[in-house]
């Protein structure tokens, strides 16, 4: 069954291939400690900049993407006119960047100038975001830019790209080397080598999953054998993927803790669990099972990975 949604997964790929679409998901990431705005103000100038990037075609997304695109404002001039209460008005450039973040170099930038006035020099500068249009002509030309650029790139670096992922499946850095290929948008020519580098590497991650589940289901089984060993290891015996090169030997420790353990009620109605999980996750397409381990990975290094040197 899995090798049927392996084969289709390639053909789903060419096919959106084929329709070669022009959009890349982007991440807003608005670093707090170098944005120099309120946090409350860097959320409500995140929400303009999603919205903009909704605008242009491309796809605002909060997981991490390689090309991220973030802000900082720079104070052009403040002034407080006295009265009760006292006013304050606010000029400021809100400068625009698009970040690499593997290489940490900027790969487009621009600035937008805004004025706010409030009762504090904060509600001056959320009043100044707020007046942020996403719909601004030069915003939208400015994100359009830089997908065309982004998907340049990719389309240049994606043989690159795909060789680093291996290099990282050689030395176990499974998640990290399906994060560099789910990165790679649909509409780069490479997609499908980038998905089919992506289901090999997909495959040895589950064969080392299991491997390792196998070895501690072993472990456990060895030291105790009897039905709370039996129960511990079914959970890791339930790990190993029915498509591994493992599961025969996961069949087998199975049948030997069967004939040990005949009335471990629990035990079976783990297997059961199991046997229920591996039919729900058969429906789902090999792209969407890696690409769920690569975002889940780059999610996790989000704070270093999109730390901002700028």
């Amino acid at each position: 069954m899995k090798k049927m949604i392996v084969a289709a997964a390639l053909f789903l790929a060419a096919i959106s291939a084929a329709q070669t679409p022009t959009g890349v998901p982007m991440t807003v990431y608005i670093d707090p400690e170098v944005s120099n705005l309120p946090e409350q103000t860097g959320e409500l100038l995140a929400g303009r900049l999603k919205a903009a990037i909704a605008n242009s075609g491309m796809g605002a997304t909060d997981d991490v993407t390689q090309f991220y695109l973030s802000a900082k404002s720079f104070p052009l001039e403040k002034h407080t006119v006295p009265g009760t209460p006292a006013k304050y008005f606010s000029t400021s450039e809100i400068y625009l960047y698009v970040i690499d973040a593997a290489s940490k170099k900027e790969f487009a930038s621009m600035s937008i100038e805004t004025k706010g006035v409030g009762n504090s020099e904060q509600q001056a500068a959320t009043s100044g975001i707020k007046e942020f249009k996403a719909a601004n002509p030069r915003l939208i030309a400015f994100l359009k830019e830089s997908n065309g650029k982004i998907i340049d790139y990719y389309n240049s670096q994606y043989r690159n790209i795909i060789a680093a992922a291996n290099a990282l499946a050689l030395t176990h850095k499974y998640e990290e080397a399906l994060f560099r290929l789910a990165c790679v948008p649909e509409a780069c020519i490479g997609y499908q080598q980038a998905v089919e580098a992506a289901l090999d590497i997909y495959r040895k991650y589950l064969d080392d999953k299991s491997f390792k589940a196998l070895a501690k289901a072993r472990a456990i089984w060895n030291a105790g054998q009897d039905s709370y060993a039996a129960a511990e290891a079914g959970e890791w015996i339930a790990q190993v993927d029915p498509e591994s090169k493992h599961y025969q030997a996961a069949i087998e420790l199975n049948a030997e803790i069967k004939a040990r353990v005949h009335s471990d009620i629990d035990y079976y109605r783990k297997l059961e669990e199991r046997d229920a999980k591996w039919a729900h996750q058969e429906t789902m397409t090999g792209i969407e099972a890696w690409k769920q381990v690569g975002v889940a990975y780059g999610n996790g290094q989000k704070s270093m990975y999109y730390k901002s040197t700028f």
